[in-house]
């Protein structure tokens, strides 16, 4: 080997023992590099105490429009409901018809309880006050025809001792009956010499006054406000009907509506309106008059009054409205059963025309609702009301 590759050689082990020095260096000496997660976090030797996670802030939720809820209060039929107010809360008390117990709901359907134990079979119609005390229970003893009429009051339980009825019952054989809105008094007919005798007196039968007559035998009475009570012949879609006006304290007597077929009617307890219909050859109109100015306007909504009930201040009502209403004579084919309706509720105000569909109670949970008896809290936030078919108690929660 020449001294020239002697010299080329010991060259390169120095240098390849340089590169070999400093790879070492730098390796030896070489910091571990932490991934980017996009943050800068605190040095090792740093510590931070643990704290809590900050609540979690979520977005707003966008309130949207509220959907009406229909609710089922009972599972059995009922005789009559009244709808009132106890503890700020909108509250239902109905009595059953098969064992006449009074029941308690509230009005969103929570808290049910019986408030009595006495037992009065197949009552088929229960006539409440307004303060949801007292009641009329009428019923048609068992083996005969005798309609019997039970005046009562519900008494709480007290000392573990069950919620009864107490009471005494009015005349036999009284047609048709309505208590006074403040419950004080009650208004019924009985026949006499062929026609009908009405009296009012007091709950328990006593004070007895007769102040009206008539040669005619069949009438429904209602007592809407404390100084008119609503007097209508039996409606008919084969005859003409009319309303009469009653005063309970001086016995005046105003005809508001005659010679109309079919006639049903819903008197205004706060202004001079009057809800009615009239009846065709096979179909049924809507109506309102006013009897302070003598205007009468035909409702674009067609319905029953029965299917209605005006809002405390008057202003505006709510009905079942049937979405169809098939050719027949009325009102006696809806009265036989021979014909049941599917409803929607619509809230109408006179005033101003406005019509307003507030739920199809019948599409809901898809079975067919007839709606009869309807009241609405003062708030109008809730309406309840029975389904003919069933007898069913139900509530509509119209407002949140």
């Amino acid at each position: 080997m020449s001294r020239k590759t002697k010299t080329i050689i010991a060259v390169a082990v120095v240098l390849l023992l340089i590169a070999l020095g400093v790879f070492l260096y730098f390796l030896w000496n070489k910091k571990p590099v932490s991934p980017d997660l996009g943050g800068t976090f605190p040095p090792p030797t740093d510590e931070i105490a643990p704290e809590e996670k900050p609540p979690v802030t979520l977005p707003e939720e966008v309130a949207g429009p509220f959907e009406p809820i229909l609710r089922q209060l009972s599972k059995v039929p009922i005789a009559g409901a009244v709808l009132g107010v106890k503890s700020g809360e909108a509250v239902v008390r109905y009595q059953e018809r098969a064992t006449g117990n009074i029941y308690e709901i509230g009005a969103a359907g929570e808290g049910e309880k019986r408030l009595t134990n006495t037992t009065i079979p197949k009552v088929y119609e229960a006539l409440w006050s307004k303060t949801g005390t007292e009641l009329v229970s009428r019923y048609v003893r068992e083996n005969s025809e005798i309609i019997e009429s039970f005046s009562a009051r519900v008494i709480p339980e007290s000392s573990g001792k069950e919620g009864e009825l107490q009471g005494v019952f009015l005349p036999r054989d009284i047609s048709s009956a309505a208590i006074a809105p403040d419950g004080k008094k009650v208004f019924y007919l009985q026949g006499e010499n062929g026609g009908a005798s009405g009296i009012q007196s007091d709950l328990s039968g006593n004070g007895k006054t007769k102040i009206w007559a008539s040669p005619v035998r069949e009438w429904l009475v209602s007592w809407p406000a404390a100084n008119k009570i609503a007097i209508l012949s039996k409606p008919s879609g084969f005859a003409s009907g009319m309303l009469i006006s009653l005063d309970p304290l001086s016995g005046a007597r105003t005809l508001v509506l005659r010679n109309i077929p079919g006639l049903t009617a819903l008197m205004n307890p706060a202004k001079s309106l009057t809800l009615y219909s009239a009846s065709s050859e096979s179909n049924i109109s809507l109506h309102m008059l006013d009897t302070a100015t003598g205007r009468n306007s035909t409702v674009r909504t067609t319905t029953f009054p029965e299917k209605c009930v005006w809002s405390k201040n008057g202003e505006s009502f709510y009905c079942g409205v049937p979405k169809i209403i098939p050719p027949g004579t009325y009102p006696d084919v809806w009265y036989q059963g021979v014909i049941a309706f599917e409803d929607e509720v619509w809230g109408i105000t006179p005033s101003s025309g406005v019509t307003d569909r507030v739920l199809d109670i019948s599409g809901k949970r898809g079975i067919p609702i007839d709606l009869i008896n309807p009241e609405v809290s003062p708030d109008e936030k809730f309406l309840i009301f029975t389904d003919k078919e069933s007898g069913t108690l139900w509530s509509l929660q119209m407002k949140p």
